[in-house]
């Protein structure tokens, strides 16, 4: 206890559980790397994650031994709790017990005053939902609620089942906070703090859609499109890779406004294509994200019928061997692996991209049937006789480009 003016205050107890779980009490801190025995530290979790109800030996002891026979839960549940309740004296040095066992349930110590800070952000959120606040109050509590949530819900221990419904409930408000809180901003055009806001968020969640799209409207009233380009990228790579989807139209229209967006006005000529030439060394094909895949597909089935010439698009897949599930270890870098393959196999004017988690399209042009077909056999061939994973093979299938016949007309300058 500590004195002031006479009075005698209680240590006020600080318990994080957003981003981490640990105790503070002044200049003391307790968190799970400094306690003895893992299931001292599940106890305490159960209890804080229950703190507003009393908790049954019974409850107590399917939450920690769910999967173990012990001969007597009863006492072992006993001991622990005795152990919890030493090592939170002697590590915060509490005055009083903050775990008590009444009529024959355990509950947290309502009278030791603490802060909670899932408590402060529930309490915060239930302030937004008032209809009668005005958009400035809105922003400082949405910013609030930002700035309290640290990362999601007891980390460490994330998978049990008993955190996962509140992992998802406080992960859900906290993204809806930020969507709200950047619908402002945006209004406002305080490009910089959705950029930042949405760049904190897509790290503790980075499928959550609305905040790549708000933060491509930031870098896009930032004028800065060449960055917004190389989110989109980033973007369609990491949906492709873990779920297999394309981002939204939204998403899409927003990069298609980025590298529509003119970065250099008046510039000469000469410079413009200087500036349209590749940098790098041209070692074979062209690899793209889908979209620009999408474009030049379009491009050239628009000129086939003139230019006759023959484009083919071939479909690269990559399953299990033996028709069994991809095996998951290692299986980015083996795409890679399958990638660079691809690329350097085929001509400068061939075109590739990544089409969901496990394809890949081409783009042959020039080449009879018979040349695609050999290519595209040549190919699957070497993948499959590299040694990337002896658990993989890929197949290959192909089909010419249906060329899109154009009305003609007149053009004149």
């Amino acid at each position: 206890m500590e004195k002031t003016g006479g009075k005698v205050n209680k240590r006020i107890l600080e318990i994080r559980m957003l981003g981490d779980f640990s105790f503070c009490s002044n200049d003391r801190m307790l968190s799970g790397d400094k306690v003895r025995g893992k299931q001292i530290w599940s106890l305490l979790e159960y209890i804080m994650v229950n703190r507003h109800n009393e908790i049954s030996m019974d409850g107590l002891i399917q939450a920690l031994w769910r999967d173990d026979e012990i001969e007597d839960p009863a006492n072992a549940l006993k001991n622990l709790a005795y152990r919890l309740r030493v090592t939170l004296k002697n590590s915060l040095d509490l005055e009083d017990e903050v775990i008590l066992y009444k009529h024959g349930a355990y509950v947290w110590n309502k009278n030791v005053p603490c802060i909670v800070d899932v408590d402060e952000l529930e309490a915060v959120y239930k302030e937004t939902q008032q209809k009668s606040l005005s958009k400035d109050e809105l922003l400082t509590r949405y910013r609030k609620m930002i700035n309290i949530y640290k990362g999601n819900f007891m980390p460490q221990s994330s998978f049990k089942e008993w955190i996962v419904p509140f992992n998802v409930y406080y992960q859900r408000i906290y993204m809806e906070s930020v969507a709200a809180c950047c619908e402002i901003l945006l209004e406002r055009e305080d490009f910089r703090s959705v950029e930042e806001i949405c760049h904190r968020a897509i790290v503790i969640d980075p499928f959550v859609e609305t905040n790549h799209a708000n933060l491509l409207k930031a870098l896009i009233g930032l004028k800065n499109h060449d960055k917004a380009v190389d989110h989109y990228n980033y973007v369609n790579k990491l949906f492709y890779d873990e779920l297999g989807v394309r981002p939204s139209d939204l998403v899409t229209k927003l990069y298609h406004d980025a590298t529509n967006k003119n970065t250099a006005l008046n510039q000469d000529i000469a410079l413009i294509k200087d500036n349209l030439k590749e940098v790098a060394k041209i070692l074979g094909a062209v690899y793209c994200n889908y979209e620009q895949f999408k474009m030049i597909y379009q491009l050239e089935a628009r000129a086939a019928l003139r230019s006759g010439k023959s484009i083919f698009i071939a479909l690269l897949t990559v399953t299990g061997k033996n028709k069994k599930e991809l095996p998951r270890e290692s299986l980015d870098v083996t795409f890679d692996k399958i990638k660079n393959a691809i690329v350097s196999s085929l001509r400068k004017d061939d075109v590739v991209t990544r089409y969901g988690r496990t394809q890949f399209l081409l783009l042959l042009s020039n080449l009879t049937y018979e040349d695609a077909n050999t290519v595209l056999n040549r190919l699957v061939w070497k993948i499959n006789e590299s040694g990337f994973h002896n658990s993989i093979e890929v197949f290959g299938q192909f089909q010419s480009l249906d060329p899109i016949e154009l009305e003609e007309r007149d053009v004149s300058i």
